[in-house]
């Protein structure tokens, strides 16, 4: 037999049940769907009663439990499990599943997964062959800046979930609060000064960057320095090169995620990286971490724009007390000035290194 035929008999039989059972909506409220369009510009139809997600995104992780969506989520993407505050802040959290984006549909169809929002759409028309609806969100934008679409997800979420639209709108509101707040006492100057951002949400080092369509770009926008490398398109995320990064000569480096500690311990033991002027002259910085690192799509995000603004700008930020008041309000969890320190430079509860 051949692997064509395997695959559709295996299928097959969950697709026809997932059919009978929630296809056929007439009369059946219990059935009532709703489609929305992704960040993909794709219609998507989703049943109004889903309760099993695979959440494969952090940001949308993040702003589920932020929302109360929280028990929706059967697992989430792998990088979120690395965060030791996640389940922290939210216990339930370490019952989620660990997913990557290569996820199989068998995988899903046996966890009885009714919705897959997903940030990697490469294998999405396999989870859609199969019957799971498919919800694609990003953290860049497919078509140009990042710019209306870093509150796409909240928006999504609203729609998906009436009960928790108000939330939804309420973090879209402190977000722009947050922008109207820096650029009306920092105005909007494009400075020449560039920043070079290392994502290190995964083990890939210090040549890991984001481009010029992504959220980072957007925040350093607001914040009024450049993206070190923003010419480069995030769908292709780019690894600078050790010469690049000499051409480059960045003004200040940010590093994020649970292995930025090692990887400031990478730049440090680089003989090219540390000689950087960025390093040499104390301008590289490590971006706090919470539920996620503070510089995704986030119920965090207006704690990282305006921390980057205070970095570039005569800007006056608390960081302790704006950190506790933002986990209190989207979390309910009450932050100790040591889970404060902990948290801004990239540690756990106990002050041990994420990973």
């Amino acid at each position: 037999m051949n692997l064509k035929k395997i695959i559709a008999l295996t299928f097959a039989p969950a697709i026809l049940l997932r059919c009978l059972v929630g296809c056929s909506k007439n009369g059946d409220t219990g059935n009532e769907s709703i489609t929305i369009v992704d960040m993909e510009g794709n219609n998507v139809t989703v049943s109004k009663n889903v309760k099993k997600i695979a959440c494969i995104s952090q940001s949308a992780t993040d702003l589920m439990i932020a929302f109360g969506l929280g028990d929706k989520i059967v697992g989430t993407y792998r990088s979120f499990t690395y965060n030791k505050w996640a389940a922290e802040i939210y216990p339930n959290a370490a019952n989620y599943k660990a997913y990557s984006y290569s996820v199989s549909a068998e995988e899903l169809l046996a966890d009885d997964i009714d919705l897959v929002i997903i940030q990697d759409t490469e294998n999405a028309q396999s989870f859609r062959n199969a019957g799971i609806p498919v919800i694609a969100v990003h953290q860049y934008s497919p078509t140009g800046v990042f710019d209306d679409e870093v509150y796409d997800v909240a928006r999504i979420l609203g729609q998906l979930f009436p009960e928790v639209k108000s939330k939804a709108d309420a973090w879209i509101k402190d977000v722009k609060d947050a922008i109207s707040d820096i650029q009306t006492k920092c105005g909007t100057v494009n400075s020449e000064n560039a920043v070079y951002y290392v994502n290190g949400e995964k083990s890939k080092g210090l040549y890991y960057s984001d481009g010029g369509n992504s959220m980072i770009s957007r925040i350093y926008d607001v914040a009024n320095v450049r993206l070190a490398t923003e010419k480069y398109e995030v769908i292709n995320v780019h690894k600078v090169s050790d010469e690049e990064m000499v051409d480059l000569n960045p003004y200040a480096m940010m590093i994020g995620g649970a292995y930025q500690n090692n990887l400031v311990d990478e730049l440090n033991n680089s003989p090219v990286w540390s000689t950087l002027d960025c390093n040499t002259n104390n301008r590289v910085y490590r971006i706090p971490v919470c539920m996620v690192g503070i510089e995704n799509v986030s119920a965090e995000t207006p704690l990282m724009l305006k921390f980057t603004a205070s970095l570039f700008n005569e800007y006056e930020f608390d960081l302790k007390t704006e950190m506790k008041s933002n986990i209190k309000k989207y979390f309910n969890y009450d932050l100790s000035d040591d889970d404060v320190t902990n948290m801004s430079q990239g540690l756990d509860k106990d002050g041990h290194r994420m990973v």
